[in-house]
């Protein structure tokens, strides 16, 4: 296990917030190409190489923008989310990654208390937590349009979307009166299509055992976490892992449980294995290569203290965790 200790060449200043997350260590980690992407909440976006471990790029919050919570990667495209109260929504060009450049914004969006941005194939959508949920377009360059807003559930805390960008699934809470499934929580899937306009319900599916659980952080780490894998959603959550089957890549299809023995909070998968992280903390690794019969292979616990773990990421030899106060952590897959 290998601990990145990266100095933040900027100066701290305390928040007024209570995060359960403090703003100026690792909150959400993603890998794109050969580079580590993580948040530093009011220490803006951090950039390290993964050939080097250097840090190659520290984007700072633009404008108004308190700090970067959340983000997306698409191609040479980056969308930052500021979930601090008064939300924003940015893009940056990192075509030329030593010199990020703003493109739009940043524009304010509703959502609180947790929040979820996702970017795909022109189209944009920032969760909104217990507000709504906004579906914007941008265009090659990054310049974002909208947006056009859906607001039927009572929340939806985390948002991604597919390959294509034309689906959305939104973990939700669809409210203490009409239970899907007889679970409150779950997932909702969402048509955006090519043009601005409410997004359309394709189907939903209730969890159990999902929701506000055990691992539940500010302002974005609600525990429940998507990723996609093989035509299949995997959603982490404070009952294991589920596993549900796409229909025609959009509506659901058959889902089972697996229990990890720890509130999963976030999920990744690649060459069959699904990589998950818990509260406890602890990482699972589970085969998934029959989706049907998934498998624990081991449980690793994280040597964190009392930190709680948030977010990782997959290159193609280590997994990337977000792990509090305790920095990243890099261990071989």
């Amino acid at each position: 296990m290998r601990y990145y200790s990266i100095l933040l060449v900027f100066i701290l200043f305390s928040c007024s917030d209570d995060f359960t997350v403090p703003s100026h260590v690792p909150g959400v980690v993603k890998v794109s190409g050969n580079h580590l992407f993580t948040s530093y909440g009011d220490g803006g976006l951090i950039v390290t190489s993964l050939n080097t471990d250097e840090v190659t790029t520290h984007i700072f919050p633009a404008g108004d923008m308190r700090g970067i919570d959340d983000f997306d990667i698409a191609g040479d495209l980056l969308f930052v989310l500021d979930a601090r109260g008064n939300n924003y929504v940015a893009s940056y060009s990192i075509a030329d990654l030593d010199n990020p450049e703003l493109i739009d914004g940043p524009y304010l969006v509703p959502g609180e208390p947790f929040n979820g941005i996702s970017a795909r194939n022109g189209n944009l959508v920032v969760s909104g937590g217990t507000r709504h949920l906004e579906y914007f377009q941008y265009d090659a360059s990054g310049e974002i349009s909208g947006p056009a807003t859906f607001g039927r559930d009572r929340g939806h805390p985390d948002v991604l979307l597919s390959d294509n960008g034309q689906v959305a699934f939104a973990s939700t809470d669809f409210n203490l009166d009409r239970k899907v499934n007889g679970a409150r929580f779950g997932i909702l899937a969402l048509s955006l299509g090519t043009e601005l306009q409410i997004p359309t319900e394709i189907d939903q599916i209730g969890i159990t055992e999902a929701g506000i659980t055990d691992g539940v952080t500010t302002p974005v780490g609600f525990p429940i976490q998507t990723a996609l894998y093989n035509n299949r959603l995997l959603v982490a959550h404070g009952g294991g892992l589920t596993i549900i089957d796409l229909v025609e890549q959009s509506a659901f299809g058959a889902s089972r449980l697996l229990d990890l023995g720890i509130n999963a909070i976030s999920v990744q998968a690649q060459n069959d294995i699904a990589y998950v992280i818990g509260l406890d903390p602890t990482l699972v690794k589970v085969d998934i290569s029959d989706p049907a019969n998934p498998s624990i292979i081991e449980s690793v616990p994280l040597n964190i203290g009392d930190n709680i773990p948030t977010s990782l990421a997959l290159s193609n030899t280590s997994v990337f965790i977000a792990a509090g106060e305790a920095g990243l952590l890099e261990l071989a897959l």
